[in-house]
């Protein structure tokens, strides 16, 4: 437990660096640095909700709960070191982001999210099949389409919350994230069937 508890943090550390670097450039160049973070999630085993939410059995889902928690930790932590390197651009992407979250109703929230777990279960799906460019491809067009990822979002709530920029709405935001991205994270095996 002590090992998929620190690899699950890890995986949110990762992530979070991503986001991080996402924040900084911003754009498509942002984007697939962004790729970077779920490149090393997979290489390294790390325990990623939406990496692990379409592969575990229906009966052990009760352990994406620790995971989801323990990569909100590591997502804290990139937080904190996003604070050490925070620029203009910066804020000006993480208030966009924040603004886009607030602005959404529950269903779009919901939705959306749904787009990006079927991205990151594919884009998996792929590294398990020896093919790395999902991996690559998949995080600039969840990003680029504006869907919600609940993994990224907690770096970027955490980021929120260090830099003084926290609402509670935020919370709420982030539950309908979680629920769409379980969702579309299994979607993928439930058409696919036997194929997955």
């Amino acid at each position: 437990m002590r090992q998929f508890l620190s690899m699950s943090v890890y995986a949110g550390l990762l992530i979070g660096i991503a986001g991080l670097v996402y924040l900084r450039v911003g754009g498509l160049a942002g984007a697939v640095l962004f790729a970077f973070g779920l490149l090393c999630v997979v290489m390294c085993g790390a325990q990623l909700y939406t990496g692990k939410a379409g592969y575990l059995p229906y009966k052990e889902s009760w352990r994406l709960v620790p995971m989801l928690l323990g990569n909100a930790v590591g997502c804290l932590a990139a937080a904190g070191i996003a604070t050490y390197c925070a620029t203009d651009a910066l804020h000006l992407h993480l208030d966009t982001i924040l603004a886009a979250r607030l602005a959404a109703s529950w269903d779009a929230l919901l939705v959306t999210s749904v787009g990006t777990g079927i991205i990151m279960t594919l884009a998996v799906y792929g590294a398990r099949k020896g093919h790395y460019l999902p991996l690559l491809f998949g995080v600039p067009v969840f990003i680029m389409c504006g869907l919600p990822h609940c993994v990224a979002d907690a770096f970027y709530y955490g980021a929120a919350l260090l830099f003084g920029k926290f609402e509670a709405a935020m919370l709420g935001a982030w539950f309908w994230a979680i629920v769409g991205n379980y969702i579309g994270c299994n979607l993928p095996r439930w058409f696919m069937g036997k194929e997955f």
